[in-house]
């Protein structure tokens, strides 16, 4: 994969409950779907991977804060594609508020390993309420799609937190045009 590839990926869009989204039906399937991301795109042909595309220490954007419900401080920004096969299909952003998490804490030490699987896992992890949002083609990860697929379309994400005993983290995984929901 190319290494050139853009990292952070701000995802600003109009954030809204999914059950108010106005994406098409397949869409809309995908991006309300309570379970893991992770295991759906297992069960597609090919085999399923994830490329780490860059962690950080930084700041968050304002709106990863809100939904978060926590005040500004250095965040680890987590940014991965997941892939069946050789298309990329998936971009996902995670905001990991690491201070509140022991250093040796499986979610800061993932490298290549989805997240999702973590979170998927763990009893005492609550999932919140889905959010959707629509990116134009204008925004960066439509451009991070035409980087990797040459196609520039309007893409759908969704993002929830996850509610960890120490702190919550912020999930915001967005459909690349290869993804099933838009065949």
């Amino acid at each position: 994969m190319d290494n050139t590839l853009p990292h952070p990926i701000p995802l600003n869009t109009t954030w809204q409950p999914v059950a108010t989204c106005q994406a098409p039906r397949a869409v809309c399937s995908w991006l309300s779907d309570p379970g893991s991301l992770t295991e759906k795109l297992k069960t597609l042909r090919g085999e399923f991977s994830v490329h780490l595309l860059g962690q950080t220490e930084g700041l968050a954007q304002a709106h990863e804060y809100a939904a978060l419900g926590i005040a500004e401080q250095p965040v680890l920004i987590r940014e991965v594609i997941l892939f069946s096969g050789k298309a990329p299909l998936v971009f996902a952003r995670s905001i990991i508020p690491f201070r509140a998490l022991a250093h040796d804490s499986e979610f800061v030490q993932l490298g290549n390993n989805p997240l999702g699987e973590r979170l998927f896992k763990s009893s005492d992890i609550q999932a919140g309420a889905i959010e959707a949002g629509q990116f134009s083609k204008d925004t960066p990860v439509a451009e991070l799609d035409r980087l990797l697929q040459g196609d520039r379309i309007e893409l759908w994400g969704r993002r929830r937190c996850f509610y960890l005993v120490e702190t919550p983290i912020l999930v915001a995984e967005v459909f690349l045009s290869n993804a099933p929901c838009y065949a």
